[in-house]
């Protein structure tokens, strides 16, 4: 068996409930794209410091669109994938 928290994580059919709301106006503002190298495990993304609601929508095999509430979660964040591709990246030159 496998419990997944799922804090302020959005599902599409959150997403869905939401439409028109200013909730999403405001997720709408703080969208980031990223491309990954190889399939992620989405576990292992680190999401702390986000204090606000996020949404994970999958753009394709390794594309994905990450929203959220607020600009300081969409900062902390993008600092955070950042480390985790530098930190991918030392880990492959070894």
């Amino acid at each position: 068996m496998k419990i997944v928290e799922q804090h302020y994580s959005l599902s599409e059919d959150d997403m869905q409930f939401l439409t028109g709301t200013a909730i999403i106006t405001q997720m709408l503002k703080h969208r980031i794209l990223v491309e990954f190298d190889t399939s992620p495990d989405l576990d292992n993304i680190d999401f702390s410091g986000v204090k606000g609601f996020y949404h994970i929508k999958s753009l394709g095999h390794k594309l994905f669109q990450f929203w959220f509430e607020h600009p300081h979660d969409y900062e902390t964040f993008r600092a955070n994938i950042i480390a985790f591709k530098l930190a991918s990246t030392s880990k492959e030159d070894k």
